[in-house]
């Protein structure tokens, strides 16, 4: 008898174990992402024990949810930094010694509540002797390297995949390696999802963010970043939700949350159905955001409609994220619009690419008892257009892009563009837009490489709702990279403070960039500092020699 009570203990405790909560069969997931502030330490030994234990302590308060993700640079740094073993070693650090300890706590904590948790790491791997990786970079003289790493966990608290960061910001290039050949990380769920996963500044690239998409039709993608936002075309959530938009795919964003620093702003996307949840904050926060998500073989999330339109002439407005500016509009072919235009129609044109812009706005009168100040600030608007690849992203790598675009400036100079009004000057919307209507005819990508997408953004540093505006197509960009297409942007709704409304084309350029650094250098091969050294003295005696030749002569 009490053998067939163990027994049953046991099956008991064997069924318990894997929980799950969504099925393979139901149309949606439930997920979760995580702003997180920078965690408190007067070492760095503290400061990641205390991410840890913020780790730790939101996902056993998490509940009913399959996969969380944390964001980029938080829970570690080189001082700290951590080996993880690749998925095919078939590893989990909650019963090994070999690791870190927040890693071995995170992998017993996915175990312990059972659920998929990502989180990004500075991971280091021993490379002396030829060990190691195939990186750009040589091996250091300490005989150990460091990757921007995201880590990801089962249910059973099992490592089952890993991503190297393949674009790095600038200054990251310094200590942080890179690898010759882009992971492509990709991990299989048990409630029938399939992820693709990437790092912050790589949504700007082809290989790997689109290549998952497009070669690899990956339709959930999963994205810890620390985004340093920039007017007026990528803000953090205004990027995110226009990636997904343009690529159709669920985007899970999480982003760390440093506002005074440029970085804030988290999310969930359901593709062209537009955002299920999205904050971004002007004070240090750390949030935990929920959604259920659509499945994508179950069919396309219908947007969620808005409520009607008021016209007000103060709205809530968001001035505490510092943000860079994007230096590329001052070579956009630009106009700008007069103080109080009622109604605008012209194509513009950058070259052989053209625009076409219909505005109509309307004045917005002032509530009872509304009485703005004699200093009082409205925006005034410019369109622009672009077409070429002398541009950047962030003032980082070069880009080729492809723009027509309505965005807000404090005053008449295409160098005020970009900025908001501070905290400390009021604002005040005299017009209201009751038509916006933006059309350009996209050029070909010949090597497959374009992607489409609408940008837009509001005060609060939030994009226009997907129910909001009308995009449209003709022939469908994704399977017609290779031709011309005509893409139209509209406004469906009014809308009262827009800071811009575009449509932003990336065609992912092959110039390369090497960021000042040696073992950039495209298509070379490195030489070591050894060799590089033997290398200038063998020249200073062949230039000794010449010399002693000439002057014998």
């Amino acid at each position: 008898m009490k053998s067939i009570q163990l027994s049953l203990l046991l099956l008991t405790a064997l069924f318990s174990s894997s929980h799950q909560l969504s099925k393979p069969e139901d149309p949606t997931y439930m997920a979760a992402v995580v702003e997180h502030s920078q965690p408190v330490g007067d070492s760095p030994r503290a400061r990641t024990t205390s991410a840890s234990e913020s780790f730790q302590k939101i996902i056993r308060e998490v509940g009913d949810v399959d996969i969380i993700v944390f964001p980029e640079h938080i829970i570690n740094s080189q001082a700290t930094a951590t080996f993880v073993p690749h998925e095919s070693q078939n590893i989990t650090p909650c019963y090994q010694t070999d690791y870190e300890l927040f890693l071995i706590e995170l992998s017993c904590s996915a175990r312990a509540n059972q659920l998929y948790v990502v989180i990004n790491v500075v991971e280091k791997e021993l490379c002396a002797h030829g060990a190691g990786s195939d990186t750009y970079n040589p091996c250091p003289s300490t005989g150990v390297r460091y990757f921007n790493t995201n880590v990801v966990f089962d249910r059973r608290g099992r490592i089952v995949s890993r991503y190297r960061k393949t674009h790095l910001w600038r200054h990251e290039y310094v200590s942080t390696s890179v690898l010759r050949t882009p992971d492509i990380s990709i991990f299989r769920t048990d409630f029938g999802v399939t992820f693709g996963h990437f790092i912050c500044f790589d949504m700007m690239f082809y290989d790997p963010a689109v290549k998952l998409v497009k070669e690899h039709k990956i339709t959930d993608i999963v994205y810890p970043t620390y985004w340093f936002s920039e007017l007026p075309f990528l803000g953090s959530v205004q990027l995110q939700e226009g990636w997904a938009f343009g690529n159709d795919v669920n985007v899970l964003a999480a982003d760390a949350s440093k506002p005074d620093g440029r970085t804030s702003g988290s999310g969930i996307y359901a593709g062209r159905g537009g955002r299920l949840v999205a904050e971004i904050f002007e004070q240090p926060t750390t949030k935990l955001l929920i959604a259920e998500v659509p499945k994508r073989e179950h069919g396309q999330l219908a947007p969620t409609f808005t409520p009607l339109f008021t016209p007000q002439r103060k709205t809530q407005r968001l001035t505490g994220l510092a943000t860079y500016r994007d230096n590329n509009v001052d070579i956009f072919e630009s106009e700008l619009l007069d103080e109080d235009f009622l109604s605008f129609e012209r194509q513009l044109c950058h070259g052989s690419f053209c625009c076409t812009f219909s505005i109509e706005r309307k004045v917005t009168s002032a509530a009872e008892n509304e009485v703005p100040s004699s200093g009082a600030k409205s925006y005034r608007y410019r369109i622009g257009v672009y077409w070429g690849n002398e541009t950047t992203v962030i003032g980082v790598d070069r880009t080729e892009q492809a723009t027509c675009a309505l965005f807000a400036c404090t005053d008449v100079r295409l160098a005020s563009c970009g900025y908001i009004y501070a905290e400390n000057e009021e604002v005040i919307n005299t017009h209201h837009f009751t038509k916006l209507s933006i059309s350009g005819n996209f050029p070909a990508a010949p090597r497959g490489r374009r992607l489409i997408m609408p940008s837009t953004l509001n005060a609060l540093f939030l994009p226009v709702s997907v129910s909001d505006y009308e995009w449209i197509e003709s022939p469908e960009a994704a399977n017609n990279v290779d031709k011309p297409i005509l893409v139209d942007l509209k406004l469906a709704k009014p809308q009262n403070d827009l800071l811009t409304f575009a449509i932003w084309a990336n065609y992912y350029t092959e110039i390369p960039s090497t960021h000042n650094l040696d073992h950039m250098q495209p298509n070379g091969t490195q030489s070591s500092p050894a060799t590089s050294a033997s290398s200038a003295v063998s020249v200073f005696w062949i230039l000794c020699v010449l010399s002693c030749l000439i002057s014998v002569l």
